[in-house]
């Protein structure tokens, strides 16, 4: 009984899942800093308004 069992190359489907990783991240940085500048531009609104 000679069965040779070969792996299937899951090599394709490795870089997606990796691609999509790096994709998810990027989002979730950008959505970070974008979140941040809103803060730091809210922070100086309310600190004109309470010059004012």
């Amino acid at each position: 009984m000679d069965q040779s069992f070969t792996t299937p190359d899951t090599v394709s489907y490795l870089l997606l899942g990796l691609g999509l990783v790096a994709v998810l991240g990027l989002t979730f940085i950008g959505s970070m800093l974008l979140r941040y500048r809103n803060l730091q531009k809210d922070l100086q609104v309310i600190e004109q308004l309470q010059n004012d």
